[in-house]
């Protein structure tokens, strides 16, 4: 017998890899009795995002409607279900600082990344400096729709961007976001995480909602401002996503 088999042969390697093989048979064992899930089947969204119907959220317009053209961009967002639009409060003074609102929506199912492309990473990509993170409530009020809770947690970004120009301060801007994962709000990364790993599902999703209120004259709203912004914005849009295009989180697992 060759010398290198015989390293194979010791009673050491052999119990290792008995071992290996029963924990992996008591795994596999104990998913199936349990019903968990490990390989999660896509989830699509009921209807696309580009289908969302702009007039249902009167009394704001959209001005704009952005596609990502670049590939290398589009794969680090990881997924091609997304809505970009720039929006406009037709209620709103002109002078408002949330006049206009930039809103993002992105959604990933599957088995997805742990929450790829949020703002602390893309923002500061983008010459911006994070002041702080701070988790806001956001006041969505009662619409009878039992997935709609009365108060969204998000996270709320103060950032400074530096201008070039040295007789110009800096700007500063706040940017809110939070998700709906698996049928439940959460509003950080970690919450969406633990969500996820429940394994008592077939399905998994996350949706990412991204906002930011601006004026077009370079006003930009405090964290307070925009929080108020968000809670009427929300009351408009929720409803639509909720009804038209995220999953029925609690009809696909009957």
């Amino acid at each position: 017998m060759k010398s290198y088999m015989k390293n194979y042969l010791q009673v050491p390697f052999i119990l290792t890899i008995g071992l290996l093989l029963l924990t992996a048979g008591f795994i596999y064992g104990y998913n199936r009795l349990k019903g968990n899930t490990l390989i999660k089947k896509p989830l699509p969204l009921k209807l696309s995002f580009d289908e969302f119907d702009e007039k249902l959220i009167a009394p704001y317009k959209v001005l704009n409607k952005s596609k990502i053209d670049n590939q290398d961009v589009l794969e680090s967002l990881g997924t091609e279900d997304y809505l970009q639009w720039m929006l406009e409060d037709t209620s709103a003074d002109e002078m408002s600082p949330v006049k206009h609102c930039s809103f993002f929506v992105t959604y990933y199912t599957g088995n997805p990344d742990q929450v790829p492309h949020v703002p602390e990473a893309c923002y500061t990509g983008g010459g911006n400096q994070v002041q702080s993170s701070s988790t806001v409530s956001i006041d969505i009020g009662d619409f009878n729709v039992p997935e709609i809770p009365k108060e969204i947690s998000a996270t709320a970004l103060p950032f400074t961007r530096k201008s070039s120009e040295i007789w110009e301060s800096s700007s500063e801007f706040v940017v809110m976001y939070f998700f709906k994962v698996n049928g439940v709000y959460k509003g950080n990364r970690t919450g969406v995480r633990v969500a996820l790993g429940d394994l008592t599902s077939e399905y998994s999703y996350f949706s990412k909602v991204e906002i930011k209120f601006f004026n077009a004259r370079g006003i930009n709203p405090d964290k307070k401002q925009s929080v108020e912004a968000a809670s009427r914005l929300l009351k408009v849009v929720l409803p639509v996503l909720e009804k038209n295009h995220w999953p029925d989180w609690k009809q696909v697992n009957r």
